[in-house]
């Protein structure tokens, strides 16, 4: 079938595929690696920006600069819903520092189901299947799972009800240009390590690949397999010996990069090679033993991703939710909490550079959602136990 035959629905998600969601190896600069840079406030040279990203950048119609919008939601009918329902994937500590000011502002109420962005889109995706979704918002590090939810109908665009502000500062291509998701946060995977027990810190992936580090490893590896993008996207640039020289030295393998950190820290392990930069950051700043690098060859950067249930139980607290965990208040104390944020207008988190100063390594994940079963195997074969296929 070609494109012209297409629907304007299936023509929308091949666009969103193409200039959103592509892979960056070997130094190119596409476009989501140049979002990625206006996101934290880099140059895009020598790729200029999508025409797109720059018209939303001077929209002359938008709040001033790090203003809300909550001014289109009916905030009288949010307060007498009086609570929301959040599935997330994001850190505790960050989400409950997120909601407290908002619900002194509101006295609205969120409620949250925490997990692995797998469990918790996977749960969306479960009760839809059932005919009743609980949840009111979803946030999760799982771009590809967003491509599913809107295929299925399952997510409403948030600019009927939250307005302009997220289009003048988050970039064209970290966000459906349906509306129905927008980038929240960017991760970046970096090396941590224990100082005590490591004096020649490691620079590069490769090192931890030295039998120095056998039985000092661990990994982060839930079984159901959130950590299999990061561990791909290595595997894409650097290539499956890689991973496989990491599972030669019989890493330990625990379910959340918390628990990961949580090991170096008591000395158990001595390192890892995918924990996120926001844990590796704040154990460093609470004193702890321990220290990370962005490793000069690349960095996987995983983007995070929220929306707004349709016809969600309630809808007006959840929009209103929405636009404070969007806007500069919201996504300030993500900073705070060691989180890039997707927004231009905010600086990168304490002590971290800004992303134009990192190579990052981004995934096709459209690409890995059709192949997923594969690669999720191939993981297993590696690393054994369960990931989810």
């Amino acid at each position: 079938m070609s494109e012209s035959t297409l629907s304007n629905t299936d023509q929308s998600q091949r666009t969103t595929r193409r200039t959103f969601l592509r892979y960056i190896a070997g130094g190119t600069a596409l476009s989501l690696a140049n979002a990625l840079l206006v996101a934290c406030g880099g140059s895009t040279t020598p790729t200029a920006a999508p025409a797109s990203t720059t018209q939303a950048a001077t929209t002359t119609n938008s709040p001033a600069a790090g203003t809300a919008s909550a001014g289109a939601i009916d905030i009288d009918k949010a307060k007498k819903e009086g609570v929301v329902q959040l599935y997330t994937s994001l850190d505790t500590q960050i989400v409950d520092s997120v909601i407290k000011p908002f619900k002194d502002k509101y006295g609205i109420d969120v409620q949250y189901y925490r997990a692995g962005s797998a469990q918790v889109t996977g749960k969306v995706l479960q009760e839809a299947d059932a005919g009743k979704i609980q949840a009111d918002m979803v946030d999760a590090s799982d771009v590809g799972a967003f491509l599913e939810l809107k295929r299925r109908g399952i997510l409403t665009p948030y600019q009927a009800v939250v307005g302009s502000a997220m289009n003048q500062f988050v970039a064209a291509d970290l966000r459906d240009p349906d509306g129905t998701w927008i980038a929240d946060r960017l991760t970046q995977v970096v090396i941590q390590y224990n100082t005590d027990l490591i004096k020649t810190p490691p620079q590069h992936w490769k090192d931890l690949t030295d039998q120095q580090y056998n039985g000092k490893l661990a990994f982060f590896g839930s079984s159901a397999g959130d950590s299999a993008p990061r561990l791909y996207t290595l595997a894409k640039a650097f290539g499956y010996e890689l991973l496989e020289s990491y599972a030669a030295l019989k890493p330990l393998r625990v379910d959340t990069p918390q628990l990961v950190t949580q090991a170096l820290e008591k000395g158990e392990r001595a390192a890892t090679f995918n924990m996120n930069d926001n844990i590796a950051q704040r154990s460093k700043l609470q004193g702890k033993p321990t220290a990370y690098l962005f490793p000069d060859e690349g960095v996987p950067t995983e983007p995070g991703a929220a929306g707004l249930i349709k016809n969600a139980a309630h809808p007006n607290a959840a929009a209103l939710f929405f636009d404070w965990w969007m806007g500069a208040e919201g996504q300030k104390i993500l900073v705070e909490g060691g989180k890039y944020s997707s927004r231009t207008d905010l600086e990168p988190p304490k002590e971290n550079p800004p992303l134009k100063s990192l190579k990052t390594l981004i995934l096709d994940y459209a690409e890995y959602q059709a192949n997923r079963p594969e690669i999720l195997q191939r993981m297993a074969k590696i690393f054994g136990g369960e990931w989810g296929v």
